[in-house]
């Protein structure tokens, strides 16, 4: 039922396919794990949907640092006096 929402929020705010789908199925792990906790119960897409976002934030961050760490790792370190 929420499917379709979760992955558009996700690939618009990722722009890389697969990480959207990562971060689809990490958005429904979370769902598993805190299903209880939501309130009203009725509001399982509101909820769903701030998952997402902040979900795709915390992808978005990983993915910058592993880009960092990658060109720090591919940037020669400088000749020793």
């Amino acid at each position: 039922r929420y499917g379709p929402m979760v992955l558009g929020v996700l690939r618009g705010a990722l722009h890389d396919p697969h990480a959207a789908d990562d971060a689809f199925q990490a958005v429904f792990l979370v769902l598993a794990r805190k299903a209880g906790t939501i309130r009203p119960p009725g509001s399982v897409g509101g909820w769903l949907y701030g998952v997402a976002v902040r979900t795709a934030g915390k992808a978005r961050a990983a993915a910058a640092r592993r880009r960092r760490h990658e060109m720090a790792a591919r940037t020669p370190a400088p000749p020793a006096p």
